[in-house]
């Protein structure tokens, strides 16, 4: 057999000796000559390409024809001379990057002749029968294949393999599925050959072995009918390769209907001032307008000013005298109902009012502000200098002292302000004295100091809290104030720490009529304090910190944890704050158990409770601890640049997690099966070995993680991410909404809750994640079951507390 000359036309006829031909349009033409038999295998192979690529390669196209048609001449005539199959495919690869680029082929050359002799009784002969036929056919493929790899202006697709290719290997997804009865869930298959080419469109068969439980049709399409697991198989229609995918229905529940709010909170103000009228009413002061109100003592209340400027200072000559203070120049005078401003001509912040009576009031501020009330009018007076003055304080019209930043310390004589020297130079915030010759000032680091008199000397403190305001009783019973809810206490020689059950800054002092003593601070922060120095007894009034994470005993009790320390211990219905060591602000708990839980913050803060007593251990780290895990009797802790501590009850032990990025939730089936997610998408896996990343389909946040089993895990973050893990791999499952998911928690597979910014809160069924009715509003940071409840806790912003129920 021999090629005549090629040629590239639209169409051309393949003539036999009888005459007879086939055309096969929009193919580079041969015509052959030689025996009849050989012509006749031609022939019919012709009709083979007719039948098999122009139906692949211009479907492929979808349905268009190339505006042009390329030049085969030079790649047949090679073709033609060279015998050896495998140089075929380089050569054919050669050619079409001179012609094509680097795409890549929609299939090997070989195997689409091996395709195209099928059925015309030619892969039966010897190959001295068929090569000439396969020669011929080598230039048509070629051309087939480089039409549908070179596209055209208008873009003609790649071919495909065809769908009943020989299949070497299955993977169906996902690996591991939850429905509840009734729902339906499609499954995909993905095929490849023996070379591991993937194939589009693979023909596979469907099976269930459990049809009460659950059926699958021919598209896979899986439909939960009866609570119960059963296992579902794809296998390839030739050969014996199949996969087989655990399918778990349960029965239908309705999921969270009901809310209430457990602990709606009052306020999550910071409280920068307090002022007691000793007739049974006191006034706390803070950010945004802020104004809370306690008469006879009676509840909380919170009175509106009308305006969002953050009110600083609170003072009153009498209980229907009081004066305002804050940002902006900020002067209100009021009856304790009503306010009105007055012009202060102040443009700076005003940090302090304090006076001597109704016509003799005094006010300090930003740059070595003081302003002075004569009764009639305001007047400025001359402080010398530049310095924020935060506090003022006198014993009489003579003996007045003024304090503030770089160590400034002012006293005014009646006729001037006058500098004094300063012990240590530190920033002060407060100043209060018994009398003249006896008056403190705090600051800084734990800095008191004390004027005698004659001059300023540093006193010795019980801690290097940053204090904000200090008041007392008697020269003998005096109470200075701080971050993290230090709190000191003179008793005429030595000052000493008190422990008051809150981990709040706190702000400001004031003394009641009855000498009870209130402070206030951080998130609505109100604690009264009874009785003298170390006999007071501590009782928080008002705190609504965020409450950042939430967990439950079985058998035990039920927690609430979150800034400033602050834990809540479920009692009843109701939800009570818990005594527990000054600590740092808290993200995370979790217990093996009733008598073995622990709570972690912020820099390497760790409380453990044993059933009876909070403990704060040692911090193994000063980073921040964001979430801890616990299980088989160990805890395991995640946090900042990717810190990773275990303990077994004794100590904690680091473990190399292999990156420097924030984990901020972990949790896992068993001790040694973890997963740990944080920022980028970092996800780790523990193996009871060692911590190794895991590839995940985003970047995004990830800040919590749970699950049912190892094949059944979820992940939520930021812009509504969401992901399972199936046991084989994790996969993006649709975005429900485009708010931050904070949360995760659930009771089985097909009962998966997720929470976040805004109040959203959302159910996965097994089938699609759905967005739940409920009236919260703000954020939410956690959610957890309560052990032998059907309830839901949600956590968040202001302290609030919900309970959700079906």
């Amino acid at each position: 057999m021999r090629m005549v000359s090629p040629r590239t036309v639209s169409g051309t006829r393949y003539t036999s000796a009888s005459g007879a031909g086939v055309e096969v349009r929009g193919m580079p033409g041969w015509a052959f000559s030689g025996s009849a038999t050989a012509l006749a295998a031609t022939t019919h192979v012709a009709a083979s390409v007719a039948k098999h690529v122009r139906a692949e390669v211009w479907r492929s196209a979808e349905g268009r024809r190339p505006t042009r048609t390329p030049d085969f001449s030079t790649a047949a005539r090679d073709m033609g001379n060279v015998t050896d199959e495998n140089v075929k495919d380089a050569m054919a690869s050669k050619v079409r990057r001179g012609r094509c680029g680097d795409r890549v082929w929609g299939t090997r050359l070989r195997s689409m002749t091996s395709f195209l002799l099928q059925g015309t009784g030619l892969r039966s002969r010897t190959e001295s029968a068929i090569r000439p036929v396969r020669r011929a056919l080598w230039p048509m493929v070629l051309g087939a294949l480089m039409l549908s790899a070179c596209r055209d202006d208008k873009g003609v697709a790649p071919i495909v393999e065809p769908s009943h290719a020989r299949i070497a290997s299955l993977i169906v997804s996902p690996a591991s599925v939850n429905l509840q009865a009734g729902q339906e869930r499609t499954l995909t298959v993905e095929a490849r050959d023996s070379v591991g080419q993937l194939i589009a469109n693979p023909v596979v068969s469907w099976r269930t072995d459990a049809p009460t439980v659950a059926t699958v049709d021919a598209r896979g399409t899986v439909r939960g009918v009866s609570p119960g697991n059963a296992q579902l198989t794809a296998a390839a229609t030739t050969g014996s390769v199949a996969a087989s995918v655990p399918v778990t229905i349960s029965a239908a529940t309705p999921g969270l209907a009901q809310w209430r709010a457990a602990r709606p909170g009052l306020t999550d103000v910071t409280f920068l001032g307090i002022w007691d009228d000793g007739a049974g009413s006191t006034y706390a002061v803070g950010q945004n307008g802020g104004l809370l109100r306690s008469r006879n003592d009676g509840p909380w209340e919170y009175v509106s000013l009308g305006h969002n400027e953050t009110v600083v200072g609170v003072w009153g000559a009498a209980p229907t005298d009081i004066w305002l203070v804050g940002s902006g120049g900020l002067i209100m005078r009021g009856d304790g109902n009503t306010f009105r401003r007055i012009t202060s001509n102040v443009t700076g912040t005003l940090l302090e009012v304090w006076g001597l009576s109704s016509n003799e009031v005094y006010i300090t501020g930003d740059r070595g502000t003081i302003l002075r009330w004569n009764g009639a009018t305001l007047e400025p007076m001359v402080s010398g200098v530049g310095d924020e003055l935060w506090g003022i304080w006198g014993a009489s019209t003579n003996a007045l002292y003024a304090v503030g930043n770089n160590g400034t310390l002012l006293r005014y004589d009646g006729f001037a302000w006058r500098r004094m020297a300063s012990p240590d130079g530190m920033p002060y915030f407060d100043v209060w004295g018994t009398s003249e010759n006896n008056v403190f000032a705090v600051g800084v680091g734990g800095s008191i100091v004390r004027y005698d008199g004659s001059g300023w000397t540093a006193m010795s403190t019980p801690g290097a809290a940053n204090l904000f305001a200090i008041r007392g009783r008697e020269f003998n019973d005096v109470y200075a104030v701080g971050n993290n809810g230090a709190t000191y206490h003179f008793d005429g020689t030595t000052w000493r720490a008190l422990t008051i059950g809150n981990g709040q800054n706190l702000r400001a002092i004031t003394r009641r009529g009855n000498g009870d003593l209130r402070i206030t601070g951080w998130y609505g922060t109100m604690v009264r304090l009874r009785g003298p120095g170390l006999l007071a007894t501590a009782t928080t009034e008002l705190t609504d910190p965020p409450l950042l994470a939430t967990w439950g005993a079985t058998g035990g009790a039920t927690f609430a944890v979150g800034l400033g320390g602050t834990v809540f211990r479920r009692q009843g219905q109701m939800w009570a704050l818990e005594p527990v060591p000054p600590a740092h602000d808290l993200y995370g708990i979790s217990g093996n158990g009733p008598s073995d839980i622990v709570a972690v913050g912020d820099t390497g803060s760790i409380l453990r409770y044993d059933g009876a007593t909070w403990r704060k251990d040692a911090p193994p780290t000063l980073y921040v601890l964001r979430a801890v895990w616990s299980g088989n009797g160990q805890h395991v802790i995640v946090g900042e640049r990717g810190s990773i501590f275990r303990s077994n009850g004794a100590g904690w032990s680091p473990q190399a997690s292999g990156t420097q990025r924030f984990l901020r939730a972990v949790w896992g089936p068993d001790a040694s099966d973890l997963y740990a997610v944080g920022d980028s998408g970092t996800v780790l896996h523990f193996d009871g070995g060692r911590w190794t990343p895991m590839p995940v389909p985003t970047t995004s946040r990830l800040r919590a993680v749970w699950g049912t089993s190892r094949t059944d895990i979820f992940a939520v973050g930021d812009s509504g991410t969401t992901l399972r893990y199936d046991g084989v791999a994790w996969r993006a499952l649709s975005k429900p909404t485009p708010r931050d998911l904070r949360a995760l928690w659930g009771r089985s597979g097909t009962e998966v809750y997720a929470a976040g910014d805004s109040g959203a809160v959302l159910r996965y069924d097994g089938s699609a994640w759905r967005t739940l009715t409920t009236p919260m509003r703000h954020l939410l940071y956690a959610l957890s079951g309560v052990p032998g409840d059907d309830a839901v806790v949600a956590v968040g912003d202001g302290g609030r507390i919900w309970e959700g129920r079906p």
